[in-house]
């Protein structure tokens, strides 16, 4: 049996969570914006983690250091953190509802922000963590769409 080829929705999909990270907001709304570069990268690795594993972590977080910006290797530490957690989580979490896996993304969500937040601090750049749980509990919401997205594409392409 061959293996199915998901490159294309792959792409597609993270095209669109980075249209999605760059749509401007206004500054209220950004502390409720979730990254939804890391939320893509969880729910492939947690679907297809044959496929999509640590190593697909750290290049979307290779990627995501040049659209950001930062310092090369602060998001692939935070991805490659999270995405491990994932990978090691993923054989359960097919089993578990969505409200467990939405508390899984809340979860790391939370970790990958102090994660970055640390790793902000080596260089004396203050980051302000008071709105964490926000960005956490909007992260596991949008997870119920990402979560669903992903899955009907892998659905399809069965």
């Amino acid at each position: 049996m061959n293996p199915v080829n998901y490159i294309i929705p792959v792409i597609f999909s993270l095209m669109v969570a980075v249209f999605l990270q760059l749509m401007p907001s206004t500054g209220s709304w950004l502390l409720w914006k979730p990254n939804f570069l890391l939320l893509m990268v969880i729910a492939w690795i947690l679907y297809i983690p044959n496929q999509y594993g640590i190593g697909f972590a750290s290049v979307v977080g290779l990627f995501a250091d040049a659209l950001f910006r930062t310092p090369l290797g602060h998001y692939v530490l935070v991805f490659a953190l999270c995405g491990a957690i994932a990978y090691l989580l993923s054989r359960w979490l097919t089993y578990f509802s969505m409200f467990h896996r939405a508390f899984l993304v809340f979860v790391l969500v939370i970790f990958g922000e102090l994660v970055g937040a640390a790793l902000f601090s080596i260089w004396d750049i203050p980051k302000n963590l008071s709105h964490l749980h926000i960005l956490g509990f909007t992260s596991a919401i949008t997870w119920v769409l990402v979560d669903r997205f992903v899955a009907r594409i892998q659905l399809h392409h069965r």
